[in-house]
């Protein structure tokens, strides 16, 4: 495994005066907050730690760290355990900053998604090898909405983990990717990556689950803009966006071998190449707008313009798009969310980037292609209507997994251009035993979770 460079042995902190109790307990709520510097303080609302570690030092697991605005500038090492550290107001006024004295979170000590970070600007990281802002070694924690930004060596890198990323920003890194994943299986959902000059994710030996991103204005003066596949990787890319991304080779993508999925993407003004496989990757691109077209493994793929809102900076779709219900439905990720709170594995990720539906019926007409209620569009953001609950293995658009559907995937089976047959679960152009096991094992988990006891 990756050395982080450091075990810091930090000191307990937390002070009881008076014989008193802080308010550290069990299941309690411990606040921090920089206008009570110099401290320490004792956890309490009325006398808040002043420092985020000091308040992880004292936390035990269940635990909810809440942070008031401010600018901390410090390191923090999650020690292991699962607690969660929040913004009470969100990464625009919350700032943790290392001051280039290391790398800004750490958490390499066996952390699970019970472990959460929460609503901060993450910055100022300088680490002894790489991940500035966070480094992740063999632990899976939780991070949502922070945007990394100015870290050298990468914003986060991520080794042996299934870490889940949601609504995060990655900014202004430099020297390596401003995401680096080594081994694991993470996932990535509705982030940003933009203005990193070391391009903007590397995936080494790991298959990220990577869905509804934005990978904009990223460089590099290596291989991979916008994303870089290493070392038998296989990701899971689907609609994401990938523009004005740069490097010597694979502008918006570059796969050395490896076998990235990418479904229900637009690659567009991406230089010199939207995708690149080179060295016996075996890329397979489906349901996705490829400026300049796609010419290997794949199906159902356009070259057209996108008609963005606004092609600088806003990559809503406008009416008449061509990448409007162009997508695969089984080509959305599952909910990662969802699947982590329940196991339904039934529910495709409900919401789009700025969080709309993902399944929209578009205007007052159902039935928009192939005799599918819904179909999705390409791209991070769906275009607007009413929400439709699609159901994974659904053929027959009733809102169930039944006997139904399974003659309706039988009646496709062996097909290497299903049309217009939605019964290609795994979007791998032929309708086969590979998607008979999928809808069968949809149909057994949707009967466990909507049965009565």
């Amino acid at each position: 495994m990756l050395k982080t460079g450091r075990m810091i042995t930090r000191t307990l902190t937390h002070v009881v005066a008076f014989g008193l109790v802080s308010a550290a307990q069990a299941g309690a709520v411990i606040h921090v907050d920089d206008d009570n510097c110099p401290g320490p303080g004792d956890g309490s609302e009325l006398n808040p730690y002043c420092s985020i570690q000091d308040a992880i030092d004292a936390a035990v697991d269940t635990e909810v760290i809440v942070v008031a605005p401010g600018r901390y500038f410090e390191t923090i090492d999650f020690l292991g355990k699962s607690i969660t550290v929040r913004s009470s107001d969100g990464a625009m006024v919350t700032t943790i900053d290392a001051q280039l004295a290391g790398t800004v979170v750490t958490c390499d000590s066996g952390e699970g998604p019970g472990t959460a970070l929460e609503g901060f600007t993450i910055t100022g990281g300088l680490p002894f090898f790489f991940g500035g802002g966070m480094i992740i070694d063999a632990s899976s924690p939780t991070v949502t909405s922070c945007t990394f930004s100015g870290n050298a060596f990468g914003g986060m890198v991520t080794v042996a983990s299934s870490a889940i990323v949601t609504g995060c920003t990655f900014t202004d890194h430099t020297g390596v990717a401003a995401m680096a994943n080594s081994g694991g299986n993470p996932t990535v959902t509705n982030c940003v990556f933009t203005r990193n000059t070391g391009g903007g994710m590397l995936n080494f030996d790991a298959s990220p689950n990577v869905t509804g991103c934005i990978f904009v204005d990223n460089s590099t003066p290596f291989e991979g803009g916008g994303m870089l596949n290493q070392q038998g990787s296989s990701p899971l890319v689907s609609n994401c966006v990938f523009v004005r991304n740069t490097a010597l080779e694979g502008g918006g993508m570059y796969n050395d071998d490896s076998s990235p999925r990418v479904t229900n993407c637009i690659l567009w003004q991406n230089t010199p190449d939207q995708i690149l496989d080179q060295g016996g990757a075996a890329s397979r691109v489906s349901y996705s707008d490829v400026q300049g077209g796609w010419s290997g493994s794949g199906t159902r793929n356009i070259d057209a313009d996108p008609a963005f809102v606004a092609p600088d900076t806003d990559f809503q779709l406008l009416p008449g798009s061509p990448c409007i219900d162009a997508g695969n439905n089984w080509g959305v990720a599952r909910d990662a969310a969802d699947l982590d709170a329940d196991g339904d594995r039934n529910e495709l990720t409900p919401r789009d980037f700025a969080g709309s539906p993902r399944f929209a019926v578009d205007g007052n007409e159902l039935n928009p292609g192939c005799g599918t209620p819904v179909i999705v569009d390409m791209g991070a953001y769906e275009f607007s209507g009413s929400s439709f609950n699609v159901v994974f293995g659904d053929l027959d658009g009733n809102g169930t997994v039944g006997v139904n559907d399974l003659m309706i995937l039988n009646g496709c089976l062996g097909s290497d251009d299903p049309e217009c047959c939605v019964a290609d679960l795994n979007v791998d152009g032929v309708v086969g035993l590979a998607d008979r096991l999928l809808l069968g094992s949809s149909l057994v988990q949707f009967l466990s979770v909507t049965s009565v006891p």
